[in-house]
C-alpha cells in the first residue's frame, strides 16, 4: 500500500518533474531523488526481486531505492528533507509548482532523450545502458554533470588514461581497489565500459582483477558478457583469468 504524500513533497516532485535545471542534473542524483521518492511514497524497500543484469536501468532504479533505506532506515523526516534540499537546490520555491508544465514537458522530449514515467523526467537515452561505449552491464550511471567531484570511479568511467594515472599519483595513499557505493572496484568500471587504457593503469596501480562485483563477476568475466573482445583478449595475455 502506497504511504501518505505531504503536500510539499507532491509539489516538490511536480516541480521536479519540468525543471529547466534538470539539463545540468547528474543521473547519479536522478537516482537519488527516485530512491528517495519512493521510499517515502511507496514502501522501504523495493517490492520485487532485483531486476535482471541485463536490465542495467531497471537494476539502477532497484539499487537507489534499496540504499535509501539503507541510508535512512526509518528516518523518513530526514529523507523528505533530503528531497526537499535538492528541489530547492534545483530552483523549488514551496506554493510554486504547475502541472501542466509537466505535461508539456514530457510531449518536449527530444530525440536524444526519453521520458521515465517513475524518474518523472527526462533522461539522456544513452543512460539506458547504450551510448558511444557500446554495451555495458553494471548498474551505475554514467555522470554527466559538470563541475562534478572527480573521482577514481568517474576517471575509469571515463576512460581517459592520463588522468587516471594523474589522479594515481596525485592520491598515492588511496586504496584503488575501494568500492564505490554499488559495490563496483575503478576496475570493475573501466572493464565493463570498455576503456582498455584505463584498465591497463588500473591494473599497473595494483587493481585486483579477482575482486567480485556485486554481481559475483569478477573482470574477465564481466568483461566478457560486456562483449569488449580487445579488453579480454589482453586479460587472456596477462594471465588474468577467472
Amino acid at each position: 500500500m502506497e504511504q501518505r504524500v505531504s503536500p510539499a513533497l507532491s509539489e516538490a516532485a511536480t516541480y521536479l518533474s519540468h525543471a529547466p535545471s534538470l539539463s545540468r542534473l547528474s543521473n547519479s542524483t536522478k537516482l537519488e531523488l527516485y530512491g528517495l521518492y519512493k521510499f517515502l511514497t511507496v514502501a522501504p524497500l523495493p517490492q520485487t526481486s532485483r531486476p535482471s543484469l541485463f536490465d542495467m536501468t531497471g537494476r539502477a532504479k532497484w539499487d537507489a531505492w534499496s540504499n535509501t533505506q539503507k541510508i535512512y532506515h526509518d528516518r523518513k523526516a530526514d529523507a523528505e528533507n533530503r528531497y526537499l534540499d535538492i528541489a530547492r537546490e534545483l530552483g523549488w520555491v514551496p506554493g510554486v509548482a504547475d502541472p501542466q508544465t509537466a505535461v508539456d514537458a514530457q510531449l518536449e522530449t527530444s530525440a536524444d532523450e526519453i521520458w521515465d514515467d517513475e524518474l518523472a523526467m527526462k533522461v539522456p537515452s544513452s543512460s539506458c545502458g547504450g551510448g558511444g561505449m557500446g554495451t555495458f552491464v553494471s548498474a551505475v550511471i554514467r555522470p554527466t554533470a559538470r563541475g562534478e567531484e572527480e573521482t577514481l570511479h568517474k576517471l575509469a568511467i571515463d576512460g581517459d588514461a592520463p588522468e587516471v594515472s594523474r589522479f594515481l599519483k596525485a592520491n598515492s595513499l588511496m586504496d584503488i581497489n575501494e568500492r564505490d557505493e554499488f559495490g563496483y572496484t575503478a576496475l570493475h568500471l573501466a572493464c565493463d565500459r570498455g576503456n582498455l587504457a584505463a584498465v591497463k593503469v588500473l591494473l599497473e596501480h595494483g587493481g585486483d582483477p579477482l575482486l567480485k562485483d556485486p554481481d559475483g563477476l569478477a573482470v574477465a568475466e564481466l568483461t566478457e558478457i560486456a562483449g569488449h573482445d580487445e579488453i579480454s583478449a589482453f586479460l587472456r595475455e596477462a594471465s588474468i583469468i577467472v
